[in-house]
């Protein structure tokens, strides 16, 4: 295999190659600036490479050999040959910290390869895990994980500067989960799966020694620009009495997510999907026995902080989470929290939180009805709770029951005439009761409001198209193309198509298709 790229015969390795008789060829063999410049170059081969190795060895330059290999590795990142030559160096020179740190930036991008692990874990051992420092203020990360080989691995890399201690614990892996976390420095415990979510959180608390705890998940992290911000506020509240709360930005690729906010280029590198939406709790904390984990699924430690008079501030840093750009392994996970979400709800007797929380379960799993039933449970307890109108009017909606749907996202207006999912429900419904010039009323208003609300767009287009205004349609169309949403826009049109078709909106359908047929 080519380490940086095939040799040419105009490169001084391929003249060489080409021109000098083989006893010559011997001497250049340990010529280590001729190697070293064909290395430079990018026109050294992997035996190219094993000879300047060999000849640094020989010689005695293994500092030059290093030097060279660090900066060929850090150039050509998808080489992993050259991060191979500048870690056997750096273990020949008995230099254990720096091999390791080479072998966790390999093993951040995937899940590792064997033989990579094997090799750190020998490394690893060597060097113990990661110990907080007592006489600073420490950070302990706490993380539950399973299965979770290819996230784990770039989710310790990211956040390892920031933190003293890592403890995972591992609830029954399959793979090489628990692996993967020792090689990052963590010390890794197993825990029997027993259907509860705050138990293995608390088993994970009661390991940790220092002065703060940080809750993650392995699908998430923390920008590095924010590290600082985390720093000063574990020194600023160091007295133990406050707590904070972390919102997290889970991004997806549903344009109509409700809350979705879109992606600025606050986090370049780390923002993905369409946008996120929002959901906070606690996850930052001091290491205190009386914080503990409540409930079995959806799982806080807000009620030992109230029990222990402990104050809740917010945090100015997010949290970045990716385990909704997954559909299938977040269809899998919500199916867990709902199967879990009943128990939850039967141990804390209609509990408004407990109830929100499997309705929005139900409705991910497409449990239309079922989410019908538990917001209008919701609702009994709340009545003027406008997050229940707005999913009532979404689900109806997803039955085909348009009139119901456009009822219930009224109700949501009137009660939160700002909410922009349910003028968005409102115009949606309007359109698959054939009132499409209202439609287009409802939706121009809606984006005048919000500029950035690409499924707003979306469903302007389709009714300017359904009122015969097909050049604004596909102008709108057009500039959604380019857009995060742009590959999902053929898939949307032939969803509307069939519910127009079952709706016997035979004209709108028509005209649809013909918008549809030139994307």
């Amino acid at each position: 295999m080519a380490i940086i790229s095939p040799p040419l015969a105009s490169d001084a390795w391929g003249w060489l190659e080409m021109n000098n008789p083989s006893a010559e060829m011997d001497r250049a063999q340990d010529d280590l600036e001729m190697l070293e410049r064909c290395l430079h170059e990018g026109s050294g081969t992997q035996e190219a490479a094993q000879r300047y190795h060999a000849a640094a060895l020989a010689r005695g330059q293994l500092d030059r050999a290093r030097r060279l290999f660090d900066l060929l590795r850090k150039k050509h990142t998808d080489n992993l040959q050259m991060a191979g030559f500048y870690i056997a160096i750096c273990l020949q020179q008995g230099d254990d910290p720096a091999a390791m740190t080479a072998i966790e930036a390999l093993a951040a991008s995937a899940t590792p390869p064997d033989g990579l692990l094997d090799a750190g874990l020998a490394v690893r051992r060597r060097l113990g895990p990661m110990v907080p420092d007592p006489a600073a203020v420490s950070l302990s990360l706490c993380m539950i994980a399973r299965n979770e080989a290819p996230m784990l691995g770039p989710c310790l890399f990211g956040i390892k500067s920031l933190v003293h201690e890592i403890i995972l614990i591992d609830t029954g892996s399959q793979d090489r989960t628990a692996d993967i976390g020792q090689l990052f420095g963590a010390k890794v415990h197993a825990f029997a799966w027993c259907d509860d979510f705050a138990a293995a959180r608390n088993f994970a608390l009661s390991k940790a020694s220092g002065q703060w705890v940080l809750v993650l998940d392995a699908d998430e992290t923390i920008a590095p620009q924010d590290f600082g911000a985390i720093r000063r506020l574990i020194g600023q509240y160091a007295d133990g009495r406050t707590a904070l709360a972390i919102e997290t930005r889970n991004y997806c690729h549903r344009a109509n997510t409700i809350g979705l906010h879109p992606n600025e280029k606050q986090y370049p590198t780390l923002e993905a999907g369409v946008g996120w939406f929002p959901s906070t709790k606690v996850r930052l904390f001091r290491r205190d026995p009386r914080i503990r984990f409540h409930f079995p699924v959806h799982e806080r430690v807000e009620p030992s902080l109230d029990a222990a008079g402990i104050r809740v501030l917010s945090c100015p840093v997010p949290v970045h989470h990716y385990g909704h750009l997954n559909e299938t392994r977040n269809q899998e996970k919500a199916l867990k929290y709902y199967e879990l979400g009943y128990a939850k709800l039967a141990d804390l007797q209609n509990d408004p939180g407990a109830l929100r929380e499997l309705a929005v379960q139900a409705g991910q799993l497409e449990h239309w009805k079922e989410s019908i039933e538990l917001w209008q449970r919701l609702l009994a307890i709340r009545p003027h709770y406008a997050e229940a109108l707005v999913n009532l009017s979404g689900a109806y909606w997803q039955l085909g029951q348009y009139d119901q749907a456009l009822i219930w996202g009224q109700t949501a207006v009137e009660l939160n005439p700002g909410s922009k999912e349910a003028w968005y429900n409102i115009g949606l419904s309007l359109l698959m009761l054939g009132r499409a010039p209202e439609a287009v009323a409802t939706l121009k208003a809606l984006r005048s409001k919000h500029k950035d609300y690409l499924a707003a767009d979306f469903m302007l287009a389709v009714s300017l198209g359904c009122i015969d205004k097909t050049q604004e349609c596909r102008t709108i169309l057009d500039a959604l193309g380019r857009t995060p949403i742009g590959p999902a826009l053929g898939m949307a049109l032939k969803d509307l198509i069939r519910r127009m078709r079952d709706n016997r909106l035979d004209t709108y359908s028509g005209v649809l298709e013909g918008v549809s047929a030139s994307l």
